[in-house]
């Protein structure tokens, strides 16, 4: 994949590639979610100099990459073992990165001394959830009818043209498996939660993504995709404290009104995207084009957290994007070339 990166430039498209507009759940949902991080995320393709390694988005991330290594074809539970140990290898070292680092922005949570101890907490946490998981296979078996049949995917497709331009569906899928009594097909997806018991499950439009994008590449006569299983493992140690269950396997399955009615919800979003690209190349104030959307998760859950207010007060934010952020590839993660959180 070819991207032309502009570090300076706000003007920049970084999801076009070789002429074709890719879009991915992960830019859908930021779009949403806030416009403002939609451009430094993705339009501008901005990311963080450094990134911490502690708390729960980097939990996920790594037991991600460990049943990543379970879920292929061939894969044995010595492989997520192997592939953990080497990410907190990693992230050890980048810790050390980060704290050489710190003068930027509000106390990341402690001294150095605190953020290793913090870290071989969530070391600790990781590898009681990865043994617990494990165990949990062995116990009930679920696992034992399922056949991976591919593994970290990535899928792309046409989906619609707007004004003369293509826009391609892309996605990467955790697993893709076959029910071996069956013969049914679906994907896996994994997670890493507070709780097993989520009553929006089903709403997700992540798995819709994944399932409108499988729906379409399916070949006339072929199997069609089912839907998703939700491989969820909880965020706790499994003390005497804590009560099971610890993990669970979920069904979500989306019939054609269900992926009907998100590809139209899906052609109202990128309208709502084109139009604020065509707004930033006619060089329409940002806040206007793409206004922030603040919420309480802004602190924990967005790389422009401290320097939001920034665009808006006057100060030199660009001088601290230069400073703190490097312009990157926002797509890099569906072509295997870094571990990125985009459809997690």
């Amino acid at each position: 994949m070819t991207v032309h990166v502009i570090a300076s430039d706000v003007q920049a498209t970084m999801t076009v590639v070789n002429g074709v507009r890719l879009l991915s759940n992960s830019e859908v949902q930021t779009f949403k979610d806030c416009p403002r991080k939609w451009w430094l995320a993705w339009h501008r393709g901005l990311k963080p100099k450094r990134r911490s390694v502690i708390g729960p988005r980097s939990t996920g991330q790594r037991e991600h990459a460990a049943l990543a290594a379970l879920y292929t074809p061939g894969g044995v539970p010595q492989d997520a073992w192997r592939v953990l140990s080497e990410v907190h290898t990693e992230d050890e070292q980048r810790l050390e990165e980060y704290v050489a680092a710190l003068e930027f922005g509000e106390n990341p949570g402690g001294s150095a001394d605190e953020l290793r101890r913090k870290l071989a907490s969530d070391y600790d946490l990781e590898r009681a959830m990865l043994e617990g998981y494990l165990e949990w296979l062995v116990e009930t078996g679920v696992d034992s009818q399922l056949e991976v049949i591919a593994a970290e995917q990535r899928v792309e497709v046409p989906f619609t043209t707007l004004n003369g331009q293509q826009v391609n569906l892309i996605a990467k899928i955790d697993a893709r498996v076959r029910n071996l009594l069956t013969g049914g097909l679906k994907f896996i997806d994994h997670k890493t939660v507070g709780s097993l018991l989520d009553p929006v499950l089903g709403l997700n439009q992540q798995m819709l993504h994944y399932h409108i994008i499988e729906d379409l590449l399916t070949q006339p006569g072929r199997p069609r995709c089912e839907g998703a299983l939700y491989n969820m493992l909880r965020k706790v140690k499994r003390t005497r404290a804590s009560k099971p269950p610890y993990f669970g396997r979920t069904p979500i399955d989306h019939n054609r009104h269900e992926l009907s009615a998100y590809g139209l919800q899906l052609l109202g979003v990128i309208d709502k995207i084109v139009q604020a690209e065509q707004f930033l190349k006619s060089a329409v104030p940002h806040q206007r084009a793409v206004p922030a959307r603040p919420s309480r998760d802004c602190s924990w859950k967005c790389d422009f957290f401290k320097i939001c207010r920034m665009f808006d007060d006057g100060s030199r934010v660009e001088a601290a994007i230069e400073d703190h952020y490097v312009a990157g590839d926002p797509l890099a993660y569906y072509d295997d070339r870094e571990t990125n959180d985009a459809d997690s």
